[in-house]
């Protein structure tokens, strides 16, 4: 009997300790930020809060921008469960002309989608 109890315990011990954990999540509090309508002179800023809403330890790998007059960066690069830091960046529309504008914060994590996509939106006048 005591044997039958062992095993029972060894088995269940295997099956927790090889549970398979939660996927790897990254959440954005938002994946479009608009700026509204700006002007050409001035340099403008935003942020977004990245939050780690899996089971374990978040990598935020390299964060890349669409082009030169964006620049991004990460609060921090590890996120534990439930963890958020900022990610800041800037917007230069100088040289830019008038209308509407788009372009891309990417973050690269250790997720199963390698990346996620800020969309940064302007009209500028």
């Amino acid at each position: 009997m005591r044997n039958k109890a062992v095993s029972l315990f060894v088995i269940v011990f295997i099956f927790i300790a090889c549970k398979p954990s939660g996927p790897l999540r990254l959440e954005l509090s938002t994946y479009s930020y608009d700026f509204g309508i700006i002007t050409t002179d001035s340099i403008y800023a935003g942020e977004v809060t990245l939050t780690n809403s899996g089971d374990e330890a978040l990598k935020i790998g390299p964060v890349n921008t669409g082009c030169g007059c964006t620049k991004a960066s990460a609060e921090k690069y590890r996120l534990e469960p439930g963890e958020s830091c900022l990610l800041r960046f800037t917007y230069d529309p100088k040289n830019k002309g008038a209308g509407e504008r788009e372009e891309y914060v990417i973050i690269n994590a250790n997720t199963d989608s390698l990346f996620h996509i800020l969309q940064v939106r302007a009209i500028l006048r």
